[in-house]
């Protein structure tokens, strides 16, 4: 299958809060890209998600230099962030918890590899057609799983953002689930913090065709998301899928009468 080219657009903000504590990576080098957001409150959270965003990327490619199958190398990632982590968190005070979301897609040979703790999503945008490929990690999420809560009731509870799996989190056992899919041509795929996600839905996503540049489209979902009323901080990444143009080896030019909004 012959390589597609990737675009990138990328945006974080602080909103209504008095820091950020998301981070991101968007390394299209490395054909690596991750969304975190962090807990424990300002510098605690801004830790954590900077300690996910420095050492999930560095043990990906260093597994993967060692010839580790990428799922394997993902979770082996994960585990040592997760590690990481809790170590420092032991400096805390007492009943105060540091960890962090993280959400994160690596493209290794022709495949895209998606995982997710917490509750920051990973979507792919197809045409008309949106698929989350993350599960939340939150006891509502886990209370509609089982039956016991609809999704309507999840959205409004008051369990929605309370997480029983996240980077940091000691009592973490088995691996995390990763989810590959093999890109195509026109795909989008998209990494966001909950202070995107919950204000913006699959219809806006939808939208994705009226945006070719991704990084306009990435300005235009936070920029939704605050006008939703979103108080939280708010980060995407997005990752365009182009076809190559075979002649110089570059995406093809766009449709300027198809891009013009």
């Amino acid at each position: 299958m012959a390589e597609l080219a990737l675009r990138v657009g990328c945006r974080s903000v602080q909103g209504l809060r008095p820091n950020n504590e998301d981070s991101f990576v968007a390394d299209s080098d490395h054909r690596f890209f991750l969304v975190a957001d962090g807990m424990g409150g300002q510098e605690s959270g801004e830790r954590a998600s900077g300690m996910a965003a420095e050492i999930i990327p560095r043990v990906v490619s260093e597994r993967l230099a060692a010839h580790d199958e990428a799922t394997q190398a993902v979770r082996r990632a994960l585990a040592a962030a997760n590690e990481a982590i809790v170590q420092a968190g032991q400096s805390m005070p007492q009943g105060r918890r540091m960890g962090t979301t993280a959400v994160l897609a690596v493209q290794q040979a022709g495949k895209v590899y998606v995982a997710g703790l917490g509750d920051s999503r990973a979507y792919l945008i197809r045409g008309h057609r949106v698929e989350q490929l993350t599960v939340d990690h939150s006891v509502a999420q886990a209370l509609v799983s089982s039956g016991a809560m609809t999704p309507e009731e999840a959205r409004t509870s008051p369990w929605q953002h309370v997480l029983h799996k996240f980077l940091g989190c000691a009592e973490r056992s088995e691996g995390a689930d990763v989810r590959p899919f093999t890109p195509q041509a026109g795909d989008r795929l998209l990494l966001g913090s909950d202070g995107l996600t919950n204000h913006v839905f699959d219809d806006d996503l939808r939208e994705a065709g009226k945006h070719d540049d991704p990084q306009q489209w990435a300005e235009a979902l936070v920029e939704l998301a605050l006008k939703r009323g979103s108080r939280d901080n708010v980060t995407c990444v997005i990752v365009a899928f182009d076809e190559v143009d075979v002649a110089d080896g570059r995406p093809p030019e766009p449709d300027m009468e198809k891009t013009v909004w």
